[in-house]
């Protein structure tokens, strides 16, 4: 379940996700939202804290997130992570290197730091090496495989 998280900065955008994620709940939550905020502003500023871990979150969700990130591809200025799985976040933190905008893992004690780094304003990304967007659909879907391959193994 996604729901969206209130009391942010107007540029910032965040869900929170409990529970199981599904596709429905990325094209009722995450996609409207993401929507909204490129319409406002142009760029976006996006946090999500995890409540569950990302293995309950179902094919067809990861598949939803996929196409948002390539729909709005040049629009990533900052993403925030938060959870406590010590892997997600060294994977947030990697993925800043092909992403075409920052990203940053945060521990839930953290939240607050996710806030206030998300709250600032991107200048970095102007200077950011960027990779051609044929790499970053072969590395999504290289991650969705790996996913779906570490989701059998554990059953």
């Amino acid at each position: 379940m996604l729901e969206n998280i209130q009391d942010l900065p107007a540029h910032v955008f965040g869900v929170k996700a409990t529970k199981e994620v599904t596709g429905e709940d990325l094209k009722n939550v995450l996609i409207p939202g993401l929507e909204e905020l490129t319409y406002r502003y142009g760029e976006i500023y996006y946090l999500l804290v995890l409540y569950t871990p990302v293995k309950n979150f179902t094919a067809t969700a990861w598949f939803q997130d996929m196409l948002a990130g390539i729909k709005h591809f040049s629009q990533w200025k900052k993403m925030a992570i938060v959870t406590d799985e010590k892997g997600v976040r060294r994977f947030t933190d990697a993925f800043s290197k092909v992403a075409p905008g920052e990203a940053k893992g945060f521990s839930h004690s953290e939240v607050t730091n996710a806030i206030t780094w998300l709250s600032e304003k991107s200048e970095q990304t102007k200077n950011k090496k960027k990779f051609p967007l044929k790499t970053v659909i072969l590395a999504a879907f290289g991650i969705l495989l790996a996913t779906s391959l570490f989701k059998k193994n554990k059953s």
